[in-house]
């Protein structure tokens, strides 16, 4: 695969209001507080991470200056330059305030589900947009995409806009699912896990060809693939997962040896873990590199989470947090914070509902700004 620099990067989080801020949180230790929703039919609430200081603002206007940060606040033409939003809920959350507002759902309150891109192309004079909603793996796929599409000569530039906002199908549906943890306590790969806790987050890059002034990262490489195994998860014995990174290994041209790091996608819940943990040792047999886990400081973000993970990765390998319970883990976590080789080539999984599973290959651009 044609490496394809990540140029720069913004990312509104439970954990801080920009990328900066959330590096911060993260290397303090930092776990966000969370707010609440109330599980309807079981009468019990379940935390979630909503952004911090969202002031009141829209979906469209939280975009908007998502662009601005992303672009530098210079676009110009933008005629060469694609958009690829990706996300679970889309315009799901428009939806709900109408149908809250009007007191029930009409035929009519339904939106074609690339209405958003549409608008935002013709706004901000992109050459092109299309959403992308493959569950977990969204964003992960949005940058694979952008990829190819740079490798292919089609466009300058790719922007990749990926967000999770808060949705009550999303959070009744995984409470009724029994996924969503009772507890409060994020504890993935913890024996006794009890499930994931939902996160909103808004997360963009602008890829291309050429690096820039300051990149961020190199996308060496990265997989995807749909585990039609079963219609909602993927096979448990780590089979399709341990394929999955040995592709994605495979189109960097590295082996699995040279991985300096492992972000896990850790999402707490009980086979997503097992299939991970079983694919993981899969692949790597008894000697692992450095794992790391993400998803207890930013919650589990859903179709933003290859976007929103992948940032926060890049900007924080001096230090990434460890787990307290990692003497118990299914894998070797780290009790203390984690410090690697800023150049080290590094590992993303991805592994979504419906058995979506993407993993990346990735390595943070040498005197990149922190």
């Amino acid at each position: 695969m044609t490496p394809i620099y990540l140029q720069r990067g913004a990312l509104h989080s439970a954990l801080g209001t920009d990328l900066h801020a959330a590096s911060a949180a993260l290397q303090a230790g930092q776990l966000p507080v969370p707010s609440s929703f109330l599980l309807h039919e079981l009468q019990q609430p379940r935390p979630y991470l909503a952004v911090v200081n969202s002031n009141g603002e829209s979906r469209q206007q939280r975009c908007d200056r998502l662009l601005g940060e992303t672009l530098g606040g210079q676009t110009g033409k933008l005629d060469d330059c694609l958009l690829i939003i990706a996300s679970t809920s889309l315009d799901i959350d428009d939806l709900e305030q109408l149908i809250a507002a009007e007191g029930g759902f009409r035929p009519d309150h339904s939106t074609p589900l690339d209405l958003l891109a549409k608008n935002l192309r013709q706004r901000w004079g992109f050459a092109d947009a299309f959403t992308l909603n493959t569950a977990c793996t969204s964003a992960a796929n949005g940058l694979l995409y952008g990829a190819r599409m740079l490798a292919a000569g089609l466009y300058e530039r790719v922007l990749v806009l990926a967000f999770e906002t808060p949705s009550a199908i999303a959070q009744q549906g995984f409470g009724a699912l029994d996924l969503t943890s009772p507890s409060g306590a994020y504890r993935p790969f913890h024996p006794e896990r009890d499930g994931l806790i939902l996160g909103e987050a808004y997360a963009a890059t602008l890829l291309a060809r050429v690096p820039g002034e300051a990149p961020l990262a190199k996308l060496l490489g990265g997989f995807s693939a749909c585990d039609t195994s079963n219609l909602t998860t993927t096979r448990e014995d780590g089979s399709h997962i341990d394929w999955v990174m040995r592709e994605a290994l495979r189109s960097a041209g590295v082996d699995a040896e040279q991985i300096g790091l492992v972000k896990l996608h850790g999402t707490a819940t009980g086979a997503n873990d097992r299939a991970e943990s079983n694919g993981v040792r899969l692949l790597f047999g008894d000697t692992l590199p450095p794992l790391c886990v993400l998803k207890p400081w930013l919650g589990h973000t859903l179709g933003a989470c290859g976007l929103s993970e992948t940032l926060l990765l890049v900007e924080n390998l001096t230090s990434l947090p460890g787990v307290g319970y990692a003497a118990e883990a299914l894998l070797p976590l780290s009790a203390q914070p984690t410090s690697i080789a800023a150049n080290s080539l590094l590992l993303a999984n991805f592994f979504g509902f419906g058995g979506n599973n993407a993993s990346l290959i990735l390595q943070r651009c040498t005197g990149a700004q922190a």
